[in-house]
């Protein structure tokens, strides 16, 4: 409640009443001429009035006058204090909107939007969708020789993360404590780069290790954008070669399309298969697709890998479509990429 209304009527009330007190003595107090025959007529007619000399005469009426005043004031305070409380003003629950009426005109940001999109405590990759094996990340830059591909061997990690191990191997100084293959420790990876022969039999040099994640630099013969792993020249295979003319290759994940020309999945007779679909096929290459792309089936329903006999195409679905037009009966379209479905074909 108002304190001041209250104030305010309850002033206005007491002068009010001060002020009807007043004007009923003035009403009350005698007064008028003297009395026929007295002496005092003369000082009635010549002086400055009985009345100014004391509480008779006009005395009484400028009471009255004054104490209507009074009573008039009174009854204005006593409205102002009295409106006040009807309509209260700067206080109680109108007031305490009238307050914070700033705050929901003009909202304060958000949280996320005071704070940066990763927290300067959030974990290398926490962004970074994570991926599986088989991709290929981007490259880096060994400290002896050109660039070179990360691929995700084992587990799932995202891409840039990939990207950021490796390289920063690369970039410690080297240990000559830890001999040829040069490991390093950090952050929970343990890395380190095989010999050349090594490197040539299992498909990659620099590995990196981290729990159940495994990152490789895959051996490459530097055949251009294709990126395809080749032996090196001590004449050593990558894994899973099958020995032929022809070398098993890794294609990189970079979004072209092949033409699958055959599909070996029978355990024994792999290489027999695989030598003939070459033959019948000059110029194709052949690959593992647990090797390759993710976007590729992987095994078959029975759980064997997979070999297959293909022919690099273009970008686009014209071209890819166009070459499996041209290509023998049953061959179909496949992208090499990590975001494809493995299970359904390209359409043409």
């Amino acid at each position: 409640m108002n304190t001041l209304a209250l104030i305010l009527l309850a002033v206005g009330v007491l002068v009010a009443i001060v002020g009807v007190v007043v004007a009923a003595a003035g009403r009350t107090s005698p007064g008028g001429p003297p009395a026929a025959g007295s002496g005092d007529w003369a000082a009635y007619d010549d002086g400055p009035g009985w009345a100014d000399q004391g509480p008779g005469g006009q005395g009484s009426g400028s009471m009255t006058r004054g104490g209507l005043a009074t009573l008039a004031l009174g009854v204005v305070v006593a409205l102002v204090g009295g409106g006040m409380l009807l309509f209260p003003v700067g206080d109680g629950e109108e007031d305490t909107v009238a307050r914070d009426a700033p705050a929901q005109e003009w909202p304060q940001p958000s949280s996320a939007a005071q704070s940066p999109t990763t927290s300067p405590g959030a974990a290398p990759g926490e962004d970074d969708p994570e991926s599986g094996p088989g991709t290929e990340c981007g490259l880096v830059e060994p400290a002896d020789g050109g660039p070179a591909q990360v691929r995700i061997e084992l587990g799932s990690i995202g891409c840039s993360e990939a990207v950021r191990v490796v390289q920063k191997y690369y970039d410690l100084p080297v240990d000559p404590s830890g001999g040829n293959t040069a490991p390093q420790q950090f952050d929970g990876w343990r890395c380190s780069t095989a010999t050349a022969g090594l490197a040539g039999q299992r498909g990659y040099g620099t590995s990196c290790l981290k729990g159940d994640v495994q990152l490789v630099v895959p051996v490459s013969d530097g055949a251009g954008a294709g990126g395809e792993s080749a032996p090196t020249d001590s004449g050593a295979r990558p894994d899973g070669d099958l020995g032929l003319p022809t070398p098993m290759t890794r294609p990189s994940c970079d979004g072209r399309g092949i033409v699958v020309l055959y599909s070996a999945v029978t355990p024994g007779a792999y290489e027999s298969e695989i030598r003939s679909a070459l033959a019948s096929n000059p110029g194709a290459r052949y690959l593992r697709t647990d090797r390759a792309c993710p976007s590729l089936r992987q095994r078959d329903e029975n759980g064997n890998v997979i070999y297959a006999v293909y022919r690099d195409s273009g970008y686009s679905r014209a071209e890819l479509c166009a070459d499996v037009a041209s290509a023998p009966a049953g061959a179909y379209g496949r992208w090499l990429d990590t975001t494809s479905d493995p299970t359904v074909l390209v359409s043409c």
